[in-house]
């Protein structure tokens, strides 16, 4: 038996068990955690598989009126249901129990009623604690929501969005500290609706109740977690996803009118992603990935987490995974957060000084954010994305949590960036997708001396070659390392054809581009008994997709 003083809210779990628990019990402890639907959301993410979570507390309609503070009533025991695929209640000597299990869930866009006629133009304030976790209120409707409402005769967006978080929760922001994100249009009924989407910076006082007659309680939760909080107001959920882009997927589109006004980043992180990215940065040394001094202090302040905001602490810092953020309609990745040790390495092999200037070809707001930090104060870094969605979540991030030093440009990235060619051209060109050639740009906006970091697919397999542009303008390739990213898009994609075989056990690449008949006569497999193709040449798997497996060792070569 272990005896741990932690506080389940706010403190850094390291210390429980990383393989997870069969049992969490809370027994007369829930009524005083202030973020309930978040702690336990947190703890059923800890249950190992058919693992339960048992909840036991007093009911406020039986327990004597001067001990109710410390008791739940019926709605606050429904909502404690929420996110968990089972729930089973009984009640025993006043208490009521509540065992549930298979945590996961998910979200719903709700409506209200028609929104009376001075309700059409409304402040949706998006308030983050001092951990990254955003405010959000139960209403007596049974939905989530931010704090806001509507805009008065003659008042502005930003004092609306100070004055009703005031009014709805006791805490008080400045109108400097209010800034205006995005204007959002749709429809409800017959009305015109319009929902200003409003980041409130800095605040201060504490959380409290003021109007029960509409909100049953007030928390703070992790972005991560939104999609799976069941019912989430319709502007609410179009607003978190004005912050954090792809964070609630499967949204019905609205008219989006973005502000060109500056917003500062807004700091915030839990405890335990320092720890983690420890944890990360010190893998990724080990493995030989990032000797330079500039490089580790990177991987060890940037933080990662708050680029993928729809994952949970743990994954975002996995040195040997990969985060994908977009999906084609097919459903496979087009856009991923790399895996640490191969952003450390390309990083790396562009041999990075402050000052430098550098282009990225697909965007993503990490990876660009990691050089940005390199490069220092006097460094600029230009990336380009073919995809609008992805450039827009690229510049919501990076303004959330970067450093300002990261411009993000909607393009095909084959062409470069010509409109943001430095005098001299770029100290560095890093591509974060696969690429069948070098596209001539890359090159000749390419510093002499400037290294091109590329991840080429050569005979079917993508090795990341770093080559260095020679002052008549050749390239020479001085390092390679195996890899795997996204397929490239644009006018200089090249489709790869496939095909299918014992019944989609194996994939067959045309790497050449041109399909065959496949060669040879057919057999049995003696460990599958099934017939497979005999194929006079076929590559060896490394990866596909963005790069998550256990990583090789570099190797080198003289040629590309």
């Amino acid at each position: 038996m272990r005896w741990l003083c932690l506080d389940v809210e706010e403190d850094d779990p390291a210390d429980l068990h990383e393989d997870g628990y069969d049992v969490v019990t809370l027994r007369m402890a829930v009524a005083f955690v202030r973020d309930r639907c978040r702690v336990l959301r947190g703890l059923g993410a800890r249950l190992r598989e058919n693992g339960t979570l048992i909840v036991i507390t007093p009911v406020v309609e039986r327990t004597p009126e001067e001990r109710r503070h410390i008791a739940l009533d019926e709605d606050e025991l429904v909502l404690l249901t929420e996110g968990f695929e089972e729930a089973v209640r009984f009640d025993a000597a006043g208490m009521a129990v509540l065992v549930l299990r298979k945590p996961g869930g998910s979200f719903a866009s709700l409506e209200k009623g028609r929104p009376g006629p001075q309700a059409v133009a409304g402040a949706a304030a998006v308030v983050t604690d001092p951990s990254g976790r955003v405010l959000l209120g139960r209403s007596v409707r049974n939905m989530w929501e931010v704090p806001g409402g509507r805009i008065e005769t003659g008042e502005s967006a930003q004092a609306a969005a100070v004055r009703e978080p005031a009014k709805e929760t006791g805490l008080a922001a400045r109108e400097e500290d209010a800034h205006v994100l995005v204007v959002l249009h749709d429809d409800r009924a017959d009305v015109r609706r319009i929902t200003v989407v409003v980041r409130i910076t800095a605040w201060e006082g504490l959380l409290g109740l003021p109007e029960p007659h509409r909100f049953s309680r007030w928390e703070w939760h992790d972005p991560h977690t939104l999609a799976t909080l069941g019912g989430l107001f319709a502007p609410t959920a179009q607003t978190l996803h004005a912050v954090w882009p792809g964070v609630l997927p499967g949204l019905v589109p609205v008219h989006s009118y973005p502000c060109a006004a500056a917003v500062p980043p807004v700091a915030g992180e839990p405890g335990q992603t320092v720890r983690l990215r420890t944890r990360m940065a010190e893998s990724v040394v080990r493995g030989g990935w990032a000797p330079s001094p500039r490089v580790r202090a990177a991987l060890r302040e940037v933080p990662r987490h708050r680029f993928v905001p729809e994952v949970p602490l743990e994954t975002a810092h996995h040195e040997d995974l990969a985060v994908v953020t977009v999906r084609d309609a097919a459903g496979e990745g087009i856009s991923s957060i790399s895996a640490a040790w191969l952003q450390a390495d390309m990083a790396e092999r562009l041999r990075l000084e402050p000052g430098m200037s550098v282009l990225e070809v697909g965007a993503g707001g990490y990876n660009a954010e990691l050089i940005a930090h390199v490069v220092g104060e006097r460094g600029r870094v230009v990336t380009v994305d073919i995809d609008p969605h992805v450039v827009h979540r690229t510049r919501r991030l990076c303004a959330e949590a970067g450093s300002g030093r990261v411009t993000a440009v909607l393009g095909d990235g084959g062409p470069g960036a010509p409109a943001h060619v430095p005098a001299g051209g770029f100290d560095g060109v890093v591509i974060t997708h696969t690429a069948s050639d070098l596209a001539p740009a890359w090159r000749d906006q390419l510093a002499p001396g400037g290294r091109l970091v590329v991840p080429l697919r050569l005979r079917g397999h993508t090795r990341s070659v770093a080559l260095v542009r020679q002052h008549d303008g050749t390239l020479v390739a001085e390092h390679w390392t195996y890899c795997g990213f996204v397929r490239d898009q644009g006018a200089a994609a090249r489709a790869v054809p496939a095909d299918p075989l014992a019944g989609g056990a194996v994939t067959l690449r045309w790497e050449s581009g041109v399909t065959g008949d496949v060669p040879g006569s057919r057999r049995p497999c003696a460990d599958r008994g099934t017939s497979w193709p005999r194929v006079s040449s076929f590559p060896a798997c490394t990866r596909s997709g963005p790069c998550g497996s256990t990583p090789r060792p570099p190797s080198r070569g003289s040629a590309a």
